[in-house]
């Protein structure tokens, strides 16, 4: 089974430069034209039904190493990807030749220690062998998160040239002795989350992240694995939206250690509620992805430690009140550092000047406020102008309750200016940009978002440009 082992400390690296790209690349224009993934990782040796799977809006099926074809309905059939479990085992393999046209993502193996110089020669050998050969089809690397260093995993990218990164970390978990939940924030998750964005994004290439779906229990080390709540399973999907993913994997679908059905045996016979969640989450993420595959996050500025200033991290703190640690990468802002991370104005867009956060719902962390998560993206494509995005997502979650338990109102503070006035949002439910009208509150115009624990919301300004993808 697929595991992660949180890194401890991350070694300085250096980034390669974050510059415009002439042309889109490969993966990105892929993910363009096929639209956002959405994707479960499905075992032939458990029972599946399309039909169940295509109705949780998931984009493409994600074969666990050996395909069914026969399943994805008549040929071309339904979008799929797959596991390749090693160099003689690329597609066609059984009755795969018919379906090649919806071939969407091919992962080379699985967690190969890329810091072993032989076996980091044989992926690369791999990927340039192959890759002349799957002009339509994203061609991939997974590792847990802190699994390979960066002076490997800089070389490995050079050198084998991936169309998307990819990693594995599963933040939701409980004590081993007495199987107590641990709550988040899952900030060795967010670590791990922003050195692949970085990686991904300064090389010119999306990111796919695997979404915990998944219970386990590992005597080996152990570490116990335990379904996430509806709130932990929205703040999964969307942190990674806030940190630039394009493709979410969940991990796993259909195979008895999966949360999102009652059957402990394996199979998708009998969804329980957190299915049901799920699909109406996937179905927002595809809503949202019409936009973010066409998005970048903005430059961050160039201080010598390289630390992350194209997310800002408000500050939440514990049921005690001590403030949440800070990812590896970010820094408090040295002007409030209990209060968020790096962020200065008018650095990221014109118009941010304050915000307030306050634990809404009050019945959990105490009625402590949470971390809220801000990105700021602009354009993947220059030629689609200089508008920039913003994405708000509440940080809040808990491992009991629903999400309106973790409900946070964000108040987003603006200079008054016609770009302000109103702003352009997308209503991911319907798959619908609006207008709202920004009231004035003294001399600011002010964005009130009532988000549920996890939640997400993105808007742009009204610059006069179209709101991308739609």
């Amino acid at each position: 089974m697929k595991t992660n082992r949180f890194y401890v400390a991350l070694s300085l690296f250096v980034f390669l430069s974050q510059t415009s790209e002439a042309q889109i690349s490969k993966g990105h224009q892929i993910l363009i034209n096929r639209g956002f993934q959405v994707q479960g990782m499905v075992a032939n040796s458990d029972a599946f039904h399309l039909t169940t799977y295509s109705n949780a809006n998931n984009t493409s099926i994600n074969w666990l190493w050996t395909s069914t074809p026969s399943w994805m309905g008549t040929a071309p059939g339904f979008p799929w990807s797959r596991w390749v479990l090693d160099e003689t085992q690329m597609p066609p393999q059984g009755g795969e030749g018919p379906y090649l046209s919806q071939l969407v993502t091919l992962q080379l193996a699985d967690e190969w220690n890329l810091n072993d110089n032989a076996t980091r020669n044989r992926a690369v050998n791999w990927f340039n062998a192959v890759r002349a050969n799957w002009p339509n089809t994203i061609l991939y690397v997974n590792n847990f998160g802190g699994q390979v260093n960066d002076a490997a995993l800089g070389d490995f990218i050079a050198r084998a040239q991936p169309d998307m990164l990819c990693f594995d970390t599963y933040p939701w978990k409980s004590d081993y002795v007495t199987r107590v939940p641990i709550p988040g924030p899952p900030t060795g998750w967010y670590s791990d989350l922003r050195r692949y964005r970085q990686w991904a994004w300064s090389s010119g290439i999306p990111l796919a992240v695997y979404t915990q779906t998944f219970h386990a229990v590992q005597d080996y080390d152990q570490t116990v694995y335990r379904d996430p709540s509806a709130s932990e399973l929205w703040l999964n999907i969307y942190a990674a939206l806030a940190f630039n993913a394009k493709t979410l994997i969940d991990f796993t679908y259909n195979t008895g250690a999966s949360s999102l059905f009652n059957n402990g045996a394996g199979g998708d016979n009998s969804p329980n509620a957190l299915y049901t969640e799920k699909a109406a989450q996937n179905k927002r993420v595809r809503n949202y992805g019409r936009t973010l595959v066409r998005l970048k996050p903005i430059p961050d500025q160039p201080y010598p430690d390289l630390h992350t200033t194209s997310i800002m991290i408000i500050r939440g703190k514990n049921s005690s009140g001590t403030p949440n640690p800070i990812p590896i990468g970010f820094v408090a802002d040295p002007q409030a550092p209990t209060s968020y991370t790096d962020w200065t104005y008018q650095q990221n867009d014109p118009y941010l000047v304050g915000w307030s956060v306050t634990n809404k719902a009050g019945v959990k962390n105490g009625g402590k406020p949470g971390d809220v998560l801000i990105s700021w993206f602009k354009p993947l494509n220059p030629a689609d102008g200089t508008s920039i995005y913003m994405m708000v997502v509440n940080g809040l979650s808990d491992p009991t309750g629903t999400v309106a338990n973790c409900l946070q109102e964000i108040k987003l503070n603006f200079l008054d200016t016609t770009a302000t006035a109103n702003v352009y949002w997308l209503d991911s439910s319907v798959g619908t940009v609006k207008l709202r009208s920004l009231p004035l509150v003294g001399t600011r115009r002010q964005l009130v978002l009532p988000l549920n624990g996890g939640g997400i919301f993105l808007f742009k300004f009204s610059d006069g440009a179209p709101f991308l993808g739609y």
